[in-house]
């Protein structure tokens, strides 16, 4: 019988141990591998969501500017596209000329300098008629017929927002890129009357782009539609990458031809050569592209290190092997949560509200920028239905918007209300995207709300200027005669009559002449008050100039006599207020007016005959003696 060796014994014992060794360690090393496998993955996934939060954030600011730029250029539209005078010459054709010297209402009006104080990156604002001749504004006198835009704004059927560029303007000696932005000017019908344009300067995006937080080698780009460069940041040192350069990657070319309006690829930058992880996306409803990358060094793989760690666990003990690998998942998790914590800076540092929530409606993350819009802290709102915010009125909102979300759709920005947490509501512009896990399956959805109380405010300042008188705040003549017109409409509809007061203030003038025309307005605000004060609830007082001033009646009633009676009791209660002193500071002013009425019913005559008839039956009433001066007045009911 022959006993074993010292050495095969030994083996032999610890062949066990050996073995049980290596299966661990081998299993420490797949598990290492597996995990730091997934967090690529993940991490991967963070950033492609970080890009794609970033560039939908910028997406959102460049719409902003474009549209505060759009606003002015609808304002200066509503101002500048006057219906023809009814006392205007008309040409041998028939047509009421469109020369600036044959529209005194232009003329009178204000200039564009209010407008663009503004904005000042607005430059080049002026108004065109349909010849191409610009009327009004820095170009005055010269011809843009030839421009594209102009032909682009002729061609369209409908007026809308028209972009062009970058190009290259010269301002005050100055060469200047800028994004040319146009509208057509439209009558009721469709006839195309001129056209209203400014230049953008490409300085406008600049604070938009700074404020974003990229890093050190991050960058930020708008584009064109034919992918010239508009604006960039940072600027590269190198000197490429200039306004209007159309160089970019094949990459971002081939995901384009696959994806147009939004996607993310990854690729060398030509501009200046860094190695980034992009995503892009089409402005809505312009020709605009943004495009986000951050550098992939913010993003390491780890797989080096796992390699290095593994052959040091095939030369050493289990113990390296784990301390390798638990090194590494440290390391990798460190990067993995400075990265994290970038993203949640920039997300935390926005003025806008940046939320996720999941697909049956509850909020999942709630930043700085919400807590500051709505009023509610974080923890209040994590783990809450997103109804919580939502009007009464506006419930079913959200469950359309779940439904689309479910199936797959992207909801584009759109305006609505929410509320805050003390009960007062906001308005905001909101825009909606799904996320989706790397299996390509809808998992959440993202949502980017913009607090746009300031800008709704700007909106209806300006409607106001457009439409009300800016001493009396009354309607201005614009207004009456959107009014007027309707009331014909509904009087037509039911049967029923209306009248025009055309109300004159006599001995006007020596009031102003004597005691200044500060006291003189003084004098116009405290009639408009009592005009206010002595009719009815549902009739218009408004001041067409000077101190001429305006009341529609609505609904008098069927009968004709009946309607003449009631617009004579409106008549006395005006000239009964009217012929009460006023106190204006130390003075008092006796005033008196003269009134003229003009009764209708329907639509049988327009809006500035009616008018004109009511401000002769004043005439008549004021100078009976020089009736026969003035020219014969259409005959009306």
């Amino acid at each position: 019988m022959r006993w074993p060796s010292p050495f095969s014994k030994r083996l032999r014992d610890w062949l066990p141990y050996a073995v049980g060794v290596a299966l661990l360690a081998t299993l420490l090393i797949s598990l290492a591998a597996v995990a730091i496998w997934q967090e690529r993955g993940r991490q991967r996934e963070r950033a492609t969501l970080a890009t794609q939060t970033i560039v939908r954030l910028l997406e959102a600011h460049v719409v902003d500017v474009i549209s505060q730029a759009d606003v002015l250029l609808r304002t200066v539209a509503l101002h500048y596209h006057l219906p023809p005078r009814a006392d205007a010459r008309t040409t041998p054709s028939g047509q009421v000329p469109r020369s600036l010297r044959e529209h005194p209402e232009l003329a009178a009006l204000p200039g564009l300098e209010g407008y663009r104080a503004l904005m000042p990156a607005l430059l080049s604002l002026c108004v065109a008629d349909v010849s191409g001749e610009v009327l009004i504004g820095d170009e005055q006198g010269d011809n843009i017929a030839a421009r594209d835009d102009f032909q682009q704004a002729r061609a369209l059927p409908k007026s809308g927002l028209i972009v062009r560029g970058p190009v290259q303007e010269t301002v005050d000696g100055e060469v200047r890129w800028v994004l040319r932005l146009s509208r057509g000017l439209r009558n009721e019908s469709g006839e195309f009357l001129g056209m209203v344009s400014a230049d953008l300067s490409t300085d406008a995006f600049a604070a938009v782009f700074t404020t974003l937080n990229l890093g050190e080698r991050g960058a930020a780009t708008l584009r064109a539609a034919d992918l010239s460069m508009i604006y960039r940041h940072p600027w590269p040192a190198n000197g490429r990458g200039v306004v209007g350069s159309k160089e970019v990657s094949p990459q971002l070319r081939a995901a384009l031809a696959a994806s147009p309006d939004s996607g993310e690829f990854v690729a060398t930058t030509v501009v200046d050569g860094v190695p980034r992880i992009n995503a892009y996306r089409k402005v809505a409803g312009l020709p605009l592209l943004v495009l986000v990358g951050l550098p992939e060094s913010d993003f390491p793989s780890g797989w080096n290190l796992l390699d290095t760690s593994l052959l040091l666990v095939a030369a050493t003990t289990l113990l390296v092997a784990a301390y390798a690998a638990l090194q590494l998942y440290r390391s990798s998790k460190r990067q993995l949560d400075a990265v994290q914590r970038r993203y949640e800076a920039i997300v935390e540092s926005s003025h806008d509200a940046i939320i996720s929530k999941s697909l049956d409606g509850r909020v999942l993350s709630w930043n700085t920028g919400a807590e500051a819009i709505f009023g509610w802290s974080a923890e209040e709102m994590i783990g809450q239905p997103l109804l919580r915010l939502f009007p009464p009125d506006l419930l079913d909102e959200e469950a359309h918007i779940l439904q689309r979300l479910q199936r797959g759709e992207r909801v584009e920005a759109f305006d609505t209300r929410r509320l805050r947490k003390d009960g007062s509501t906001v308005a905001i512009s909101v825009s909606i995207s799904p996320v989706r896990d790397g299996q390509g399956q809808l998992v959440a959805a993202s949502k980017i709300a913009r607090d746009i109380t300031r800008q709704k405010m700007l909106e209806e300042q300006i409607r106001t200027l457009a439409f009300t008188d800016a001493l009396t705040r009354l309607p201005n003549r614009r207004l009456l005669m959107d009014r007027l017109e309707r009331a014909q409409q509904n009087g037509q509809r039911q049967t029923e009559w209306g009248a025009l007061l055309f109300i004159d203030l006599d001995r006007f003038k020596p009031v102003n002449d004597t005691h200044g025309h500060e006291v003189g307005d003084q004098m116009l605000i405290s009639v408009s008050r009592r005009l206010q004060a002595a009719v009815r609830e549902a009739d218009t007082v408004a001041r067409l100039g000077g101190d001429e001033f305006v009341v529609l009646c609505e609904r008098l009633g069927a009968d004709e006599t009946q309607a003449l009676r009631g617009a004579q009791m409106v008549r006395d209660k005006v000239l009964l207020a009217l012929a009460q002193p006023h106190q204006i500071g130390e003075l008092l002013l006796q005033g008196s007016a003269s009134v003229g009425i003009q009764p209708f019913l329907g639509t049988q005559f327009t809006p500035v005959e009616l008018l004109r008839a009511a401000d002769q039956a004043m005439y008549a009433v004021k100078r009976p003696a020089c009736v026969h001066q003035v020219p014969a007045a259409p005959q009306l009911p």
